[in-house]
């Protein structure tokens, strides 16, 4: 993952810049990911010190972390789940556009792209795209016209939070 990309959407949901969708692919990752965690802590806390140093006091409201606790507890059995064109499952979730994504094992979709940034947080399982392979918790960032194949990695089923937005106001290409 470029890692510019990355910090630019972790210092983004830091100042509440995201949209609901994609900081509830955020807050996921910051749950279930270490290194979520940490950037997340290294975010937050630049935040505070600018705010303390401009007077600003205001508290960050983590609107999505509700959705996101439920979300990482994995209790999928219940799950709408409606089975796309390409046979991959998916279920709508998240305010917006979000939704959750079912590959069962050795299961892919068609390589794709998209016109917009697509988030992807693994939630179980493990998740390949032809560009790594991700675990638990890993945040993977797709940018407009990049292709990519997702697919379930192993030998279980693979679910993963995806969201996407517009690049209207990414600080990165």
């Amino acid at each position: 993952m470029n890692s510019d990309a990355y910090h630019a959407f972790m210092l983004d949901h830091a100042s509440g810049a995201l949209s609901n969708d994609m900081a509830l692919a955020a807050e996921l990752h910051v749950l279930l990911s270490e290194t979520g965690r940490t950037t997340a802590n290294i975010w937050q806390s630049t935040r505070d010190s600018i705010s303390a140093w401009a007077n600003e006091t205001r508290a960050l409201e983590h609107e999505c972390l509700p959705e996101a606790l439920e979300f990482a507890r994995g209790d999928f059995e219940t799950v709408p789940w409606k089975k796309g064109l390409s046979g991959v499952h998916y279920a709508k979730r998240g305010r917006g556009k979000g939704k959750l994504m079912r590959l069962d094992p050795g299961q892919s979709a068609p390589e794709h792209s998209h016109s917009a940034l697509e988030a992807t947080v693994v939630l179980e399982g493990q998740f390949e795209d032809g560009h790594g392979v991700y675990q638990r918790g890993d945040l993977v960032l797709g940018r407009p016209g990049v292709r990519h194949r997702p697919a379930a990695h192993g030998t279980d089923m693979c679910i993963c939070y995806v969201a996407q937005e517009a690049l209207s106001f990414w600080r990165f290409s």
